[in-house]
């Protein structure tokens, strides 16, 4: 065997060990990232922030508490707290006024014994109650309250009751948000709180972000450089009656396989939509959510089989035996095939499976349509997020709204589409360069 030829098959060795060792490191990592991520999305899920009505309360809360501590009776404030004090007290007593007179004077539908007893009624409540004479004393009671809010309990007691009527309003508003599975994620990452927690995971997330990219541009690069070396002389027939030495062929069919599994095995899209800023004024105070997560999914191929799978439905089980049949492994028996054909080998060729996916399959394999329909659901999905959450941004006055859409391409992606256009190449060069005996 011809050193050069020694050589060549050494270097191609190195290659694939490269890509390998590479592209099980990334799966792993990608995959440890992606729950990372998901992770990341649950604790800052909308439902334990802007959906939380105990996350209201509490930061509606806050601020109360330190406007009633800022709150001092000065000299200064004194006449404008009074006349404040005077106006609720006037609206109190008109309310009243026109509750009781509705009530006794308001029963049109009745009899005439109705209304004889309600013009009674009023009759009475105008003897013994005179409005006038209590507008007229609205002035000294005002100035009473203003000297019970002077008294130094007086402030707490004012929080006290306004934070246990907040409280009660909602808890008989809203229903409560199941916490349980937040509060696993802070005990699994030993975090104080949400916001600590997340920042620990954006850290570790972004820290992944550098050796990931290197490894995928390592493995797509070893594979791209072990055909440029397998493939370089091709051209001149072998012995055998093929173009392509047999051992390199098979390191060619094996690495493609390579990409292939990459592509299966990691996420290929992963889909986002976040608030990441609502923030608005209340009693003078910016009250304001960050981070606030609306959707979000990221999955590999076998991710969305087996969740297709587990609906348990037939139509949700034939869309994912065919994702898995024409998507997966058409292509892999037609790369094998076509390597057992064109050079023989095990002297399968007359077999007519190796033939039909060989000579045949190639209309059915789909999985350059699975790359077009992932890049054209990528546009869709990242057209149609930007779109929802622009039309969100502008839907209310008086509040600051910053959206974010995160939708992106993965590597599962790239390694797929890799795939695809390795087996292509390699698929043509074979039947350009094959010297098949006749069936």
């Amino acid at each position: 065997m011809p050193r050069l030829l020694i050589a060549k098959r050494l270097f191609a060795v190195l290659l694939f060990s490269v890509a390998t060792a590479l592209l099980v490191h990334l799966i792993g990592d990608l995959n440890r990232v992606k729950v990372m991520k998901t992770d990341l999305a649950e604790i800052n899920s909308v439902r334990y922030g802007l959906l939380d009505a105990d996350q209201w309360a509490s930061r509606v809360a806050a601020i109360i508490e330190r406007k009633v501590d800022a709150f001092e009776l000065t000299d200064a404030n004194r006449p404008q707290i009074v006349k404040a004090v005077e106006q609720v007290l006037l609206t109190m007593l008109d309310e009243i006024e026109r509750y009781l007179r509705q009530r006794n004077l308001g029963q049109h539908g009745g009899t005439w014994m109705d209304q004889l007893e309600g013009a009674l009624k009023q009759g009475v409540q105008d003897l013994l109650i005179d409005f006038d004479r209590l507008q007229q004393k609205v002035p000294q009671y005002a100035e009473a309250v203003v000297v019970q809010l002077s008294k130094p309990n007086a402030k707490q007691e004012i929080k006290t009751q306004v934070l246990a009527l907040l409280g009660q309003t909602s808890e008989a508003t809203f229903a409560r948000i199941d916490r349980t599975a937040l509060n696993a994620l802070l005990s699994q990452y030993q975090c104080s709180d949400p916001a600590v927690c997340s920042a620990t995971l954006q850290s570790r997330i972004a820290a992944t972000h550098l050796p990931i990219m290197q490894q995928l541009g390592g493995v797509i690069g070893s594979v791209a450089l072990l055909f440029l070396v397998c493939l370089s002389g091709a051209g001149r027939r072998n012995a055998a009656g093929g173009s392509i030495d047999g051992f390199m062929l098979l390191l060619l069919s094996g690495a493609t396989l390579l990409l292939l599994a990459g592509g299966l095995l990691t996420p290929m899209i992963e889909i986002e939509a976040r608030i990441g800023e609502l923030r608005l004024e209340f009693m003078g105070e910016p009250l304001a959510f960050t981070d606030q997560v609306l959707y979000f999914q990221t999955k590999s191929i076998f991710d969305v089989v087996r969740i297709l799978a587990e609906t348990g439905t037939a139509d949700m089980l034939l869309v994912a035996v065919l994702i898995t049949l024409f998507s997966v492994i058409f292509p892999a028996l037609k790369l094998i095939a076509t390597h057992l054909y064109y050079y023989d080998a095990w002297h399968l060729r007359a077999s007519s499976w190796v033939r039909f996916f060989a000579l045949r399959s190639g209309k059915w394999s789909m999985a350059d349509v699975l790359v077009i329909a992932i890049f054209m659901a990528y546009l869709g999905f990242d057209g149609l997020v930007a779109s929802q959450l622009g039309s969100l941004a502008h839907a209310g006055h008086g509040i600051d709204l910053l959206t974010t859409n995160g939708t992106a391409l993965e590597p599962g992606f790239y390694l797929f589409l890799s795939f695809v256009l390795a087996s292509l190449l390699l698929s043509a060069r074979l039947e350009q360069h094959g010297n098949p005996c006749p069936a």
